[in-house]
């Protein structure tokens, strides 16, 4: 089976450690970008207004670190766009006016403030006006980070969604074929218990070989082209006992292909279709022709029969179906099974596979 590329989700560890990076080297950015800025405007900085810009930057770090453990507590992550900006704006300016007020006393050893009450009033608004951009800052960078995480990790469950109901599908319609196949043979037993014993003997047999192979090769998605072709003359032979010499077989196979890999029971399907809906209805009985070949980077299976389809049409039964939906579910939309009037007295139903590494 197709498996779908596994992807390293970003758990809680990994999560912690992404956010201590960042957070250390945004506020460290953050400080420099001040002392930049500070160091361009004035001649001589002294080592006061470097302190100064460390307060401002060490508080903002606690501060945003608190925070965001409130918002994770409250699970901010869940609300609406509308409802959560209107929490982010407020907080911003909370905890823009709480940073100036643990800031600016400390700030005062440093740098007295101004005894005016209007410049003080004037000073203490511009900086919870800048102190609240920089949280608005903060916030949007965390929140679009957040958003980044969510977003991977709902890809990844729809990812593995995916991989579960495709599981699901191909348990389903294996349930389905062998079943499917078991009905059959049994009828044909049935029918030559009382008729001819030895031959059902033989028959029960052949069939005991076919589920050992179906309990062997069940739980596998795929199986050697070498053993489904086992199988396959198995079951021709015991379609022959009852058929006798109303039907005749050959098989025509590239030895190239014999390790290449098929869905068990693919072949086999074919076969029996060809049987029940083709040579079945002819009254001298016909011929399946099973040719398997490498073209262009594919493996090309065909099974020919001897008969007709009625009607143009191009398949028949839940077997058939089912081992379409197989080889769509295994290979995708490269896998291609179909089933055509080749003549005016053959049929052909063919598949084609994409090789890979495994195949």
């Amino acid at each position: 089976m197709n498996k779908v590329t596994p992807v390293v989700p970003v758990n809680s560890v990994n999560r912690r450690k992404l956010y201590w990076i960042f957070q250390s080297l945004g506020w460290g950015v953050f400080f420099v970008i001040q002392t930049v800025v500070t160091t361009y405007f004035i001649e001589e900085v002294a080592w006061e207004v470097f302190a100064r810009f460390l307060n401002v930057t060490l508080v903002g770090f606690l501060l945003t670190h608190f925070y965001r453990q409130y918002i994770k507590r409250k699970k901010w992550l869940s609300l609406s766009l509308s409802n959560l900006a209107l929490r982010v704006f407020l907080s911003s300016v909370i905890l823009a006016v709480v940073w100036a007020i643990i800031v600016l006393p400390i700030n005062s050893f440093y740098f007295p403030m101004e005894q005016d009450k209007e410049l003080l009033a004037f000073e203490i608004l511009v900086l919870t006006m800048n102190l609240t951009v920089v949280m608005l800052s903060w916030s949007l960078i965390y929140f679009i980070f957040q958003l980044f995480v969510h977003f991977r990790q709902s890809e990844i469950e729809k990812w593995r969604l995916e991989a579960a109901v495709k599981d699901a599908e191909l348990i389903a319609l294996k349930s389905q074929v062998n079943p499917h196949f078991i009905f059959n043979s049994l009828n044909n037993i049935r029918s030559l218990v009382i008729e001819n014993p030895e031959k059902a003997r033989d028959m029960i047999t052949h069939l005991s070989g076919l589920l050992r192979y179906s309990i062997q090769f069940n739980t596998k998605e795929r199986v050697s082209l070498e053993d489904e072709l086992e199988i396959v003359q198995n079951y021709l032979n015991l379609e022959s006992i009852q058929y006798e010499d109303r039907l005749e077989y050959k098989l025509e196979v590239k030895p190239e292909t014999m390790d290449k890999l098929i869905p068990p029971m693919a072949i086999q399907l074919l076969v029996e279709n060809a049987i029940k809906h083709g040579i079945s209805n002819l009254p001298k009985g016909g011929r399946v022709h099973i040719r398997t070949s490498l073209e262009n980077n594919n493996l090309l299976v065909e099974v020919i029969n001897s008969g007709q389809l009625k009607d143009g049409v191009t398949g028949t039964g839940i077997g058939l179906k089912n081992a379409s939906e197989r080889l769509k579910l295994l290979f995708g939309k490269l896998s291609n099974l179909t089933i055509k009037n080749m003549d005016e007295s053959h049929v052909l139903a063919s598949f084609s596979i994409p090789l890979t590494n495994k195949s």
